[in-house]
């Protein structure tokens, strides 16, 4: 029975049940709303009059121009930068539906931005906070004023770390569903599908690589049992594609939320954040560029041609982008600032189509599962995966 209604609801697309989706989606949407209230409800006194309080402030403050106004316009833009890269990062998290991470499509062309600017303006010190919400075009650079430092490596780095930390924390907390989920049933006695299924899965009936893959994640679960705290800073300071496992394995062995959540955002806002920002930085910017390239060219016979060839490569991938300083948009034709904004809202109303759908998918889950609970009771095993106890973390 569980294993039909798995399959029905991989049916429930916008393709082939669209009234479906939409009314399970609004429904999520009736019920987070309801939910959102009875916080508020709950905590009056702490959040929702301070809340009421402070837009009533700030709505006052706005209307009236004085000495404040200056202040009240930066608070505002620097409000809009941390909701766009935060919100930009638990995109990228959730994988938008689709697995595509956002700092390849916003992070990293902001990075290039920033660099071009610097050479352009022979410095940084620009306001890197305009570009967000689209209201830059690909190829339109920073205007430089306020220029007050050189473009070296570490100013520019500095540069761009603002956005990066911040979409860093905002993957951080896009990390958060499968750690509650999980951890919602592990109070409730109830084993984790995923953690079960990578237990039990036939590892005989596995290529060598299938094989290896699978050994990964079982010892990334196991360090993870073993180190705690300290482990998931390891694991979330990395790249890590099968890092969903580790927020899975977090919940079901009941680590604290708040130790989830700050290992989590040390790891991926302050570590690996910034690390690819630093990379980033090195590949966009011509000076470190060079300089990388000819470290690794020395390291071969000058007949091989690596030099020519790695410059050639970096010419072709940034090249397009590399217009004249404060360039516009091309006349006469679809410039590449334009193109690259209809692929954008392109590729967004892919990822929205597809976290409706997914939303629809989980609340369709919900409903199943108490439909099999009421029919059937519970006849799953309630042991815990991988055979432990929850473990205490400090």
């Amino acid at each position: 029975m569980e294993r039909d209604l798995a399959r029905d609801r991989q049916k429930i697309t916008f393709a082939r049940r669209p009234i479906r989706v939409l009314a399970l989606f609004a429904r999520v949407c009736v019920d987070g709303v309801r939910g959102a209230l009875r916080w508020l409800h709950r905590h009056r006194f702490l959040a929702l009059y301070p809340l009421l309080l402070l837009v009533v402030l700030v709505s006052l403050a706005a209307s009236i121009t004085g000495p404040h106004t200056p202040f009240i316009t930066d608070a505002r833009i620097t409000t809009e930068f941390v909701v766009w890269w935060l919100g930009l990062g638990v995109l990228s998290s959730i994988g938008l539906g689709t697995g595509m991470h956002s700092g390849l499509l916003f992070l990293f062309p902001h990075i290039l931005k920033v660099c071009r600017s610097a050479e352009a303006c022979d410095g940084v010190g620009f306001d890197t906070r305009n570009n967000m919400w689209f209201t830059m075009g690909g190829e339109d650079l920073f205007e430089c004023d306020n220029v007050s430092k050189d473009d070296t490596w570490m100013n520019v780095w500095l540069a761009v770390l603002p956005a990066a930390v911040t979409w860093g924390a905002g993957t951080a907390i896009g990390e958060i569903p499968p750690y509650w989920i999980s951890y919602l049933a592990a109070t409730a006695g109830k084993e984790n599908d995923d953690l079960y299924d990578l237990e039990n899965e036939d590892v005989g009936e596995m290529t060598r690589m299938q094989r290896k893959i699978h050994d990964c994640k079982v010892w990334m679960i196991s360090f993870m049992k073993t180190h705690g705290f300290w482990g998931l800073v390891a694991m979330s300071s990395w790249p890590n594609a099968a890092f969903d496992l580790c927020g899975i394995c977090c919940g079901t062995f009941m680590m604290p939320f708040w130790s989830f959540l700050g290992a989590v955002l040390i790891g991926k806002g302050l570590v690996k954040a910034p690390m690819q920002a630093a990379v980033m930085s090195t590949v966009f910017s011509t000076g470190p560029r060079t300089y990388i390239i000819g470290t690794i060219a020395s390291a071969f016979p000058p007949g091989w041609g690596v030099r020519d060839f790695l410059n050639d490569g970096a010419a072709k991938a940034i090249g397009k982008m590399n217009g004249k300083k404060k360039t516009a948009a091309a006349k006469g034709g679809l410039s590449l600032s334009t193109m690259w904004g209809y692929l954008i809202t392109i590729f967004v109303a892919y990822f929205a189509t597809s976290c409706i759908e997914q939303m629809a998918q989980m609340k369709q889950a919900n409903i199943d599962k108490k439909e099999v609970e009421r029919k059937l009771g519970h006849r799953r095993s309630v042991r815990r995966s991988l055979g432990s106890t929850p473990k205490k973390y400090l």
